[in-house]
């Protein structure tokens, strides 16, 4: 046997994949493919702000959240983070969950009734800029 540093190919990679996926199966957990769900805004035909994930069994990676500087604190950033909810919940995703980090967006999932999980402290260089992974309950 080596242990040798060199990049993995692709085919090593999907193999590796694969047994993960057939030691779930033995374990007795479902196929289930991840599908992403997503909703934009728009303004005269342009992306002011987006919100979008992925499904994981029952729950929901909110993998983008961005609303255009120009639009921010105007609750736009509510409004797609609760079309993307209703939709997630109308399919039986139980329970949704996001990393963020900075000074004003904990705060904006907090007043989303997010919670946060873990934090990475002083993630970054700067001082109190945080890692937070966030989750919410949605039934």
């Amino acid at each position: 046997m080596t242990i040798t540093d060199r990049d993995i190919t692709k085919q090593e990679l999907q193999d590796i994949y694969d047994d993960f996926k057939k030691i779930e199966r033995q374990d007795g957990i479902p196929d289930v493919p991840q599908v992403r769900y997503q909703f934009i805004a728009e303004d005269n035909g342009v992306a002011i702000g987006f919100a979008s994930g992925l499904t994981n069994h029952k729950w929901f990676n909110l993998t983008d959240m961005w609303v255009h500087e120009n639009f921010r604190r105007q609750g736009l950033g509510a409004k797609l983070l609760a079309k993307l909810e209703d939709k997630i919940k109308s399919i039986g995703i139980e329970h949704i969950y996001t990393w963020t980090t900075g000074f004003a967006n904990p705060k904006f999932y907090e007043s989303q009734s997010y919670k946060a999980f873990t934090v990475f402290e002083d993630f970054c260089e700067v001082k109190g800029y945080h890692k937070i992974g966030y989750r919410k309950d949605l039934i």
